[in-house]
């Protein structure tokens, strides 16, 4: 999914389950064995995820949150729906 569409509007598979464990987030599909550790800025991401918001404007949320990453977050974000994407924790484009 490299060069992710900034249209595109990331949605979490059903499959997978998030549970909160010592702070942080947890994400696991019960079919698998699989199990990603999410911070506190992925876990937002994740919750952003939501079918209803385009890259772009997650992009732009995050942006407020943490002014000073600006610069940074545009990548962060690609690159963390690219590993979700091929974890298969996200329905394809």
């Amino acid at each position: 999914m490299k060069g992710m569409n900034l249209e595109w509007k990331p949605f979490r598979k059903v499959t997978w389950r998030a549970e909160m464990m010592d702070g942080e987030l947890l994400l696991y599909d019960p079919s698998g064995n699989q199990i990603i550790q999410l911070n506190a800025t992925a876990a937002l991401i994740w919750q952003l995820c939501d079918g209803q918001r385009k890259v772009e404007e997650m992009i732009a949320l995050l942006r407020t949150v943490y002014p000073e990453s600006a610069e940074a977050i545009a990548l962060d974000i690609h690159e963390m729906l690219d590993r979700w994407a091929e974890a298969g924790c996200l329905e394809p484009m």
